[in-house]
């Protein structure tokens, strides 16, 4: 796990975003005190593996609407 002072990320981002996407945690810290940490990317709502396209919906409501769903609608369009 690197350590590096910003003035230097500022200097070379491009290495240190490159550190991070293989994998390390690079420590970054302002006037030698830890500030902010980069960590490697992930691929959020991106499904893999051997369920892909197997799985279920699970509806957002807990109760049903029972036909009102027009009135919701309305009502989320209408807020701002």
């Amino acid at each position: 796990m690197p350590s590096v002072p910003l003035k230097d990320l500022k200097e070379n981002l491009s290495h240190w975003a490159e550190e991070a996407a293989k994998g390390n945690v690079v420590h970054v810290t302002k006037y030698n005190r830890p500030y902010v940490a980069l960590v490697p990317g992930r691929d959020v709502g991106l499904h893999r593996g051997r369920l892909v396209g197997r799985g279920h919906f699970k509806p957002a409501l807990k109760k049903p609407i029972q036909g009102d769903w027009l009135r919701y609608l309305l009502e989320d369009r209408e807020d701002p």
